[in-house]
């Protein structure tokens, strides 16, 4: 992660000299291609047209930790030199001993710039890693290494004993032609900087979990095992309303909490509290039925009478509470028959119901799966942060967890701690598609201005080379002074020889 860092900040401050230098890249696949000029690059993916071993020129786009060498190919200009070695005979013309001695000191100069550049050659690019050059303190940008070559075309030009007029006005043109050009292109330089850097930020950028805050994450967890605590403890009672309380409480376990790992334990109680109440509630109502046995006709019609009204009476307060006597659970009256009937035919029917019921194989797993999700999130975000969009896209769909959270039933996960997670994991989703549109877009405009970029500088390139392959033929027949005795034949002075001798023998 480190590396993808340092990659960007040396990348955004070296853009210039990647796009004008070339370089040797080799691929974790062992593939080389030659001559490379990067297109674009990121911590993710890089761009570059080059050779392959063939000699073929073709254009690549690999992800940028496949590339485990990027030598940058340095210019050593071999013609600068055997350049001072015939020059120094050249400085003893001693009519002008003070011009000799600045012509060698200049001839000096452009000897001592490719010794600074064979210092200054950089290390090899390891791991998608930029090596910062040494000596090198001002960044050299595309339009400074042609700069470079027209001034050297006016170097060697001033090496050269007499010019030819045709290569004086050809060297003229092209120094007239490539200022005009520079300015053009120190702007495109600029366009291509300023869109590598909005490429670089438009794909490494920090996103905020706004639907489920980080305290959240465990909140279906916290609420359910109070739940079950809260269950846990009515249930350890031995009074038989705090017992029924604890059934209330695991009523709302089974709708809601059956998806933390504590269900199971709640259910054990549950089915080991029916037992006990059933007990208890099934003596209570043998001994009122062995009372109401001896109870005289009058007395039993009365003791009835009684028990429906107490019971009519405990369904209204539960009606005005929100519930329904026949469905939820009550303390019945130890003296009312109706009421013990009721609960020990409810509660044994709860036992035929539950025990020896199977679980859902899903029961407890939510928790686990909550947790998968949200380091998949992280990940995700990670991805993100570090311009790893491609990445972050894919891993956010291999979220498996997301998909299995979807499909459960409400009793093992409810939709309101189902619902934020949905929202979270679209929100991201769409922040993902967003950069991705943002980072393509910005990706074309670099590749096209980069590519233009790339064909002026080729131009100008091409258009100093010419000159400097003319300059060179020039260099290469240039004698110092046996020039001028090649050089003398052509300007047609023997006519007069013969003119001065008539002369001669006239005055005779």
């Amino acid at each position: 992660m480190k590396k993808s860092s340092l990659f960007l900040s040396l990348l955004a401050l070296s853009l210039p000299p990647l796009m004008a230098a070339q370089y040797n890249i080799t691929l974790t696949s062992a593939e080389r291609f030659t001559d490379c000029t990067v297109i674009y690059t990121s911590s993710s993916s890089t761009k570059f047209r080059g050779k392959d071993k063939s000699g073929k020129q073709v254009t690549k786009e690999v992800p940028t930790r496949n590339i485990i060498m990027m030598r940058e190919v340095i210019d050593d200009t071999p013609e600068e030199k055997p350049e001072t070695t015939p020059q120094q005979p050249e400085t003893a013309t001693p009519a002008q001993p003070a011009d000799a001695d600045a012509a060698k000191a200049d001839a000096q100069k452009p000897e001592a710039e490719p010794q600074a550049k064979q210092k200054a050659e950089p290390d090899p690019i390891a791991d998608g890693n930029i090596a910062q050059r040494e000596g090198e303190d001002k960044a050299k940008d595309a339009t400074l290494r042609l700069r470079e070559k027209l001034a050297l075309v006016e170097t060697k030009m001033a090496k050269i004993t007499k010019p030819s007029r045709s290569l004086t006005s050809q060297a003229s043109a092209l120094k007239r032609n490539i200022n005009r050009q520079l300015e053009n292109l120190d702007k495109r330089a600029l366009t291509v900087a300023k869109l590598q850097d909005e490429f670089n930020k438009a794909g490494a950028a920090d996103f905020v979990f706004t639907k489920v805050t980080a305290d959240q994450r465990d909140q279906y967890m916290r609420d359910g095992a109070a739940a079950h605590a809260a269950m846990k403890n009515d249930m350890k009672e031995r009074k038989g309303r705090r017992k029924v309380g604890g059934l209330d409480k695991f009523e709302i376990m089974r709708e809601r909490y059956q998806g933390i790992p504590e269900y199971k334990e709640s259910y054990e109680w549950y089915i080991k509290t029916l037992h006990a109440l059933e007990k208890k509630w099934t003596n209570m109502l043998a001994k009122e039925d062995a009372k109401r046995k001896r109870l005289i006709p009058d007395r039993k019609k009365a003791a009835d009478k009684l028990d429906e009204r107490q019971y009519q009476e405990l369904a209204a307060q539960l009606k005005e509470d929100g519930d329904d006597i026949n469905t939820v659970w009550f303390v019945p009256q130890s003296r009312n028959r109706k009421m013990l009937s009721i609960a020990v035919n409810k509660v044994k029917d709860a036992i035929r119901r539950n025990e020896g019921r199977e679980l859902d194989k899903e029961v407890g797993t939510v928790p686990s799966l909550i947790n998968q999700y949200w380091e998949n999130m992280d990940q995700v975000r990670m991805d993100m942060i570090n311009g790893n969009l491609e990445g972050a896209e894919e891993r956010l769909k291999e979220n498996h967890a997301y998909s299995v959270l979807l499909r459960l039933k409400t009793y093992l996960l409810p939709n309101d701690y189902r619902q934020p997670i949905v929202d979270q994991y679209k929100e991201m989703q769409q922040e993902i598609q967003k950069r991705l549109r943002e980072h393509r877009r910005l990706k074309g405009a670099l590749e096209r201005e980069t590519m233009a970029l790339d064909r002026s500088i080729s131009q100008a390139n091409a258009q100093i080379d010419n000159v400097l392959n003319a300059v060179q033929a020039e260099i290469d027949t240039d004698a110092g002074e046996n020039t001028m005795e090649v050089e003398q034949p052509k300007e047609k002075k023997p006519a007069e020889a013969p003119a001065t001798k008539s002369e001669t023998q006239g005055k005779k």
